[in-house]
């Protein structure tokens, strides 16, 4: 495949930075857990129940998973890279919904949410800069 008509690369390689993203924040969430439950998710470490900072390890487990998973993807499968990134906030929209059906509504003031809107951002802006450039190639080989 010539690299110019390429549109498989820097979705590859946004989901490698993902990734690696990921993992840091399964190390964040798992080995940094104290530290990181009072200074990102901002809890009251004399106050908040130890089962909330325990569940918060628990994601960062996932995260581990999912930083693996697409480092593998985006090395090994990079023609999925493009849809894993739309399937990344899909996924969580679809599980806010199942949150807020519940009635449970977080008003927590948490920093790392600010990094969240930056990741799925990420994520939506490169699905478009794929589809545009599928969208070229596909009108040069009209």
């Amino acid at each position: 495949m010539k690299h110019s008509n390429d549109i498989y690369r820097v979705p590859s390689i946004v989901l490698s930075i993902v990734g690696a993203y990921d993992l840091l924040r399964g190390f964040m969430h798992t080995f940094l857990l104290k530290w990181s439950a009072a200074n990102f998710a901002r809890f009251d470490m004399a106050t908040v129940p130890e089962d909330q900072v325990f569940l918060l390890g628990v994601f960062g487990i996932s995260n581990f998973l999912t930083g693996a998973v697409f480092l593998l993807i985006s090395r090994r499968a990079r023609h999925l890279s493009p849809h894993i990134l739309i399937f990344i906030p899909a996924v969580y929209l679809l599980g806010w919904a199942g949150i807020w059906s519940n009635g449970i509504h977080g008003q927590a003031a948490f920093n790392g949410k600010y990094f969240m809107f930056i990741y799925f951002a990420v994520c939506l802006l490169t699905y478009a800069y794929f589809l545009i450039n599928s969208a070229r190639l596909n009108q040069t080989k009209l």
